[in-house]
């Protein structure tokens, strides 16, 4: 009996070394990103007074490039680039591609082995012998065309996740353009006050002068005082030149106390005749409501998956049986020839209650992606024609005030200069004009910054270039959206014909699913 329970023990030590090894054995022949590391503020030692506390999470300095003045595209196109938001969301496009070969793969095959050491207490068959292990391999498949709808799927989630990438790199070009106009009124109001103030000086002078022809004093110290609120507008005019330069640098990536310039003329595009093209071109392009199609087309996939789990999963599998002559009861009349078997086995799909409640609960999703889209088409078409009212309004004050009112206050002011300096007026009147220009001159500043973030956000809202997309012509034109009732899941509408640069560009083709 004892030499019957060496073998049992030397194979259990076996089992238990192995496994000891296994437990201690680093994993190999797995693709690791060498770009993912371990969080870098996780600290193994407290930080000295003289350290700073997060080092390694600082922005990298502006480079060279970013400095003297640049055009709003440049920033743009760094920002697509650099800006961590838009990455996040590209590597969540990644993440999902790599889903779809999990999804349509089978399971792994399960492989059981039974063993019995001890012939005495094991099966024992006359005709064949003593049976020392039985080793049983078994597969699953799923019902037909399961594995495809996985991976139908999980494209849907990629083609979702390409939206929101999509949405994530016009909200960047959006506030890029919002940091740039800012930046822009804030420098040209910087140039706007240094020049009257020079004139204010000159002034000064001139008051000064006049006091040995008999002037007063009392115009040398209004012309102080005015130099003075030009140099607190100066001062306050430098946090909002701080603050622009701070979004700014967020959108690109760098350091908040970079030194950028924009360029000295703004041309912030022409603003759209009709909405009615605008709307198509929402429709088509902005990436939020092209999410909300991928979603319910991924919610009707989703229905006929969960329609799938009323039939079985069928298991295949095999099973072999040794068989030995040696320490058998019967050795006389075993043969010890091995057994050899297959099995098939499947799950029994009896509840269906719960089967229909899965049904049900992916049909009521599809409904309510399909309302979310119907809402927030309804949203787009409310803020198109907002940002389209707000432009066209402040289109027609910036032609007012360039066209009209600032050439008249300017030369109001130089008349009034002019008999200033001739003793016809009094200081006064000088005064009261150079305050007109000054506010005139912010205003159109004002004015074409704001202009100018309208249309930005107005792209936004169309998720295209409005520009680039003219009105069609009349014959050619297409009809207005069909209203919110008649619209069906299954008829997305077309992309637009003409690619968008706010757009991104697609990643390669996912795996297509596998078919069972």
């Amino acid at each position: 009996m004892a030499r019957l329970w060496c073998p049992a023990l030397t194979a259990l030590f076996a089992f238990w070394a192995v496994g000891c090894a296994q437990a201690t054995r680093r994993p190999g022949g797995i693709e690791v990103d060498e770009r993912v590391r371990p969080t870098g503020y996780q600290r193994q030692a407290p930080a000295r007074p003289a350290e700073p506390m997060a080092a390694a999470l600082d922005p990298a300095p502006p480079p060279p490039d970013l400095t003297g003045p640049q055009p709003v595209d440049f920033f743009i196109r760094r920002a697509l680039a650099e800006n961590r938001t838009v990455q996040a969301a590209y590597h969540n496009v990644q993440s999902l591609r790599h889903r779809i070969p999990q999804v349509t793969a089978l399971d792994d095959p399960v492989a059981s082995n039974t063993v019995f050491p001890i012939p005495s207490v094991a099966p024992q068959y006359s005709l064949m012998g003593y049976n020392p292990y039985n080793l049983t391999l078994a597969q699953q498949f799923p019902w037909f065309g399961t594995l495809r709808l996985r991976g139908e799927v999980a494209a849907r989630d990629v083609q979702v996740a390409l939206a929101e990438l999509a949405a994530a790199q016009l909200d960047a070009v959006a506030s890029v353009k919002r940091a740039y106009y800012s930046l822009y009124a804030s420098q040209r109001a910087e140039e706007i006050l240094t020049e009257n103030r020079k004139i204010l000086e000159d002034f000064r002078t001139i008051a000064r002068e006049r006091l040995a022809a008999g002037g007063t004093q009392q115009d040398v110290l209004k012309s102080e005082v005015l130099i003075s609120e030009l140099d607190r507008e100066l001062a306050n005019n430098q946090q909002g030149v701080a603050a622009a330069k701070a979004a700014l640098a967020r959108q690109v990536h760098v350091r908040p106390d970079a030194e950028f310039k924009t360029l000295p003329e703004l041309e912030p595009g022409a603003v759209p005749a009709e909405v009615e093209r605008l709307y198509q071109l929402a429709v088509a392009a902005r990436p939020e409501l092209q999410g909300r199609l991928a979603a319910v087309a991924r919610d009707e996939k989703a229905v006929e998956l969960a329609r799938k789990r009323f039939y079985p999963n069928v298991t295949l599998g095999l099973t072999y049986m040794n068989m030995e002559k040696t320490n058998a009861e019967m050795p006389e009349t075993a043969s010890g020839f091995p057994n050899v078997g297959l099995f098939v086995a499947f799950n029994l799909p009896v509840y269906r209650q719960k089967y229909r409640a899965g049904v049900c609960e992916a049909q009521e999703r599809t409904l309510a992606d399909a309302k979310l889209y119907e809402a927030q088409k309804d949203e787009a078409y409310s803020e198109i024609q907002d940002l389209l009212t707000q432009a066209k309004v402040q289109q027609n004050v910036l032609t007012l005030l360039r066209d009209s009112i600032l050439p008249r206050t300017k030369e109001a002011f130089d008349l009034a200069r002019s008999d200033y300096a001739k003793g016809n007026v009094d200081y006064a009147t000088v005064q009261s004009t150079l305050r007109e220009v000054l506010q005139v001159q912010l205003q159109v500043v004002q004015i074409e910054a704001e202009l100018a973030k309208a249309l930005a956000a107005l792209e936004r809202a169309v998720g295209s270039e409005i520009n680039n997309h003219p009105p069609a012509p009349a014959a050619s034109r297409a009809p207005r959206p069909a209203p919110a009732g008649a619209w069906t899941p299954a008829s997305p509408p077309a992309p637009p014909a003409t690619p968008s640069p706010f757009r991104p560009t697609p990643p390669a083709p996912a795996p297509r699913p596998a078919r069972n």
